[in-house]
């Protein structure tokens, strides 16, 4: 891919680029929407991703080009006029993240000649908008020999995707883009960002990912409604006990307080949040003790809990669930945002060409295609390559 990546830039820009990137796809283990109410979180780096090759420029003038979106061109744009831009396409993510280094420039030349390709399915709920996110902020932070540490790239990187493009998102992704290890999960404190390396060598498992080609944006689903959900429900309880968010309270918490919460669709994402959050820290202590048949219970348990009491996922979804099941997973549950997206499954290594063929037989009598699945690498964060 980096030598694609640089003839496509090549071919676009008609010379060779001075540098190029790698920025990876995320996977979370586990801790599905803790990550915005001050939880818990568990990913990963994922060997698919965006690649970038880009050579400066002194004028102020943005030239982007996507291999994923060639029939739109070159798209142009300048440092004096960074606002938000529906013309502009996937290219605001770029346009954006701009705008947030443009005070930290100052009148330093700037400008660049960019061309990406990814390999990650777009809508597929291995983070895609983060990884060219921290991609362009990895890029302007070597470009002008910036100061920044890979947390200060997640947290611009958030606030981008917050403020600018508009989706309410939690620090997770971006923090794992930026921060990854080879053959590492990030166990992760979303409200105070604590965290650490967790090895994920699996001995004798892997992680399967199945898209299930189901592709939805995060600002046109129910996404949003969730978070707006979750902080109406941390208002009503901090009218009872003194926290900050809702994932400060335990499983034992949520008997003492549920009866504040009228609401039963609270009443739900109360329970999800609180027993999610405890599967987090259960599933960081079955991977060190090589736990994985206790890891794969709780990974049906999480998926249960998004699709009955988070309602984020979706038939389509909850059918590659319990394909997978039934073809040999020790545990599979729905990724990404819900609505959509891909879901993860836990198979011992020596049953995954069984488990690819059980389970393939399964999705051409459900779709009538072959399924896109996926064995996982695990690699390192965002980084020259």
């Amino acid at each position: 891919m980096k030598t694609k990546i640089q003839t496509i830039f090549h071919n676009q820009f008609h010379k060779a680029p001075e540098k190029t990137y790698f920025s990876p796809g995320r996977v979370n283990i586990i801790g599905e929407h803790t990550d915005y109410n001050g939880g818990l979180v568990m990913p990963f780096c994922l060997d698919q991703g965006v690649y970038a090759s880009v050579s400066s420029r002194t004028d102020g003038i943005f030239n982007v080009y996507s291999e994923n979106f060639a029939d739109k061109g070159i798209i142009t744009f300048d440092i004096d006029h960074l606002d938000k831009d529906p013309m502009r396409d996937y290219a605001n993510y770029i346009s954006g993240m701009v705008l947030e280094f443009k005070p930290m420039i100052g009148s330093k030349p700037s400008g660049f000649d960019l061309a990406i390709i990814s390999d990650l399915p777009v809508g597929g709920g291995l983070s895609s908008s983060a990884a060219v996110l921290v991609l362009i902020a990895k890029i302007l932070c070597d470009q002008h020999a910036l100061n920044l540490s890979r947390i200060d790239l997640a947290i611009l990187s958030k606030k981008v995707e917050n403020q600018y493009i508009g989706v309410n998102c939690g620090i997770m992704d971006q923090f794992i883009i930026a921060n990854g290890k080879p053959d590492s999960a990030i166990y992760l404190d979303s409200a105070s960002l604590a965290y650490e390396y967790v090895p994920c060598l699996l001995n004798g498992y892997t992680f399967l990912l199945v898209n299930s080609n189901v592709t939805r944006k995060l600002t046109e689903s129910k996404y949003n409604v969730r978070q707006k959900e979750s902080l109406e429900l941390l208002h009503i309880l901090q009218k009872h006990v003194s926290i900050d968010h809702v994932c400060e309270l335990t499983p034992e918490d949520y008997h003492k307080y549920e009866t504040y919460v009228s609401q039963n669709d609270l009443k739900k994402r109360f329970k999800h949040l609180v027993d999610e959050n405890h599967r987090v820290k259960l599933a960081r202590q079955m991977l060190i003790s090589n736990d994985f048949k206790t890891l794969g219970m709780l990974l049906n348990e999480a998926h249960a809990s998004v699709r009955d009491l988070y309602e984020v996922s979706s038939e389509v979804l909850d059918q590659l669930v319990e394909m997978a099941l039934v073809s040999g997973s020790l545990g599979s549950r729905m990724i990404g945002g819900g609505f959509g997206g891909s879901t993860l499954n836990l198979v011992e290594t020596a049953k995954v060409e069984r488990f690819i063929k059980t389970f393939s037989i399964h999705y051409q009598k459900a779709f009538g295609k072959e399924p896109v699945i996926h064995q996982v690498k695990i690699v390192g964060g965002v980084s020259e390559i």
